[in-house]
């Protein structure tokens, strides 16, 4: 009997045992094979494109997200979880490659649980935010994500923008995200140490509408996540339907023929006939008054007085 089934090795055992870090590599060797027979071509990660932001008020923080998902610059969703709860006190809000970043949200939430258990009380902050770190420092930029980490502890709100070369920063507000360059002079422009938490989540909304307005890959509606200092959460979506930019209208002017400023008739007539003739053997006709008419008696003229003074 004849055996038609493709000659796959099956992948090693070690290939099927869950990983440490959480990622899971099992598809890779069969990929590899099919690559070589067959001519298959895996189809590489997409990147979506978001606006993130998050500010430090006085009695919290606030993360604020979109929720629109990109692929290939198509629009595939408008409920794009953007917002991860790493506990109740800490959450984050990411923009990257989305299995990267919620498989980075999932381990990070498990390994703090992990941390809660063996403290016995809350996790603080700067733990979130340094097994993230280290993590996107080990695969040295391979997990392509930036996260902003907010939440609050006994030394109250703190807000962390990690990058995914696995670099951290501790700041009042931050954006990240496609949209960031919208959104960045919007809370530069009205952040301070003494916002209330209304006016701290006008100004994220107002942050993350003009990443929507200023970006393709971002859109509504937008996610706000609000982390009160007595470990109050609030999470909500806020409908924002984009305002179309004005556009000035498209000057056309309609193709005209030249118009006649003026013109002259000039009358012609045969050189034998005219006053500046060429020799009797020429055929040509010369208008009066052109260039080649007023040369032609210069040469004339010439040859006359050539021939009065030769004759004198």
């Amino acid at each position: 009997m004849l055996n038609i089934t493709p000659n796959l090795q099956a992948p090693s055992q070690s290939l099927f045992q869950r990983n440490s870090t959480g990622f899971n590599f099992d598809n890779r060797e069969r990929d590899n094979q099919l690559a070589e027979r067959e001519g298959f071509i895996p189809k590489p990660p997409t990147t979506t494109g978001s606006t993130v932001v998050g500010i430090k008020y006085r009695d919290g923080v606030i993360l604020a997200t979109d929720r629109q998902g990109t692929a290939d610059g198509r629009i595939t969703t408008n409920c794009m979880k953007k917002i991860y709860r790493l506990q109740e006190n800490i959450y984050a809000g990411g923009s990257g490659v989305c299995g990267d970043l919620h498989q980075v949200a999932r381990l990070t939430r498990a390994e703090m649980d992990l941390h809660q258990l063996q403290m016995g009380c809350k996790v603080p902050v700067v733990c979130a935010n340094h097994f993230v770190k280290h993590m996107l420092y080990r695969y040295q930029g391979n997990i392509k994500i930036t996260m902003l980490i907010g939440g609050v502890d006994n030394g109250g709100p703190s807000l962390y923008s990690t990058w995914f070369e696995g670099s951290t920063t501790k700041i009042p507000f931050a954006a990240q995200g496609s949209g960031n360059c919208a959104a960045l002079p919007v809370l530069e422009k009205g952040w301070n140490a003494s916002l209330d938490e209304k006016s701290a989540e006008s100004l994220a909304i107002d942050a993350v509408r003009s990443g929507i307005r200023n970006d393709l890959y971002s859109g509504s509606p937008i996610h706000i996540c609000i982390i009160r200092t007595d470990y109050s959460v609030s999470l909500y979506d806020k409908i924002f339907a984009g305002i179309p930019v004005p556009r000035p209208p498209v000057l056309r002017v309609k193709p005209q023929p030249p118009k006649v400023l003026f013109a002259a008739d000039h009358t012609l007539e045969p050189i034998a006939n005219s006053m500046h003739s060429l020799p009797p053997e020429s055929d040509q006709v010369v208008p009066k008054g052109t260039r080649t008419a007023l040369a032609l008696a210069r040469l004339k003229s010439k040859k006359i007085k050539e021939t009065t003074e030769i004759d004198g």
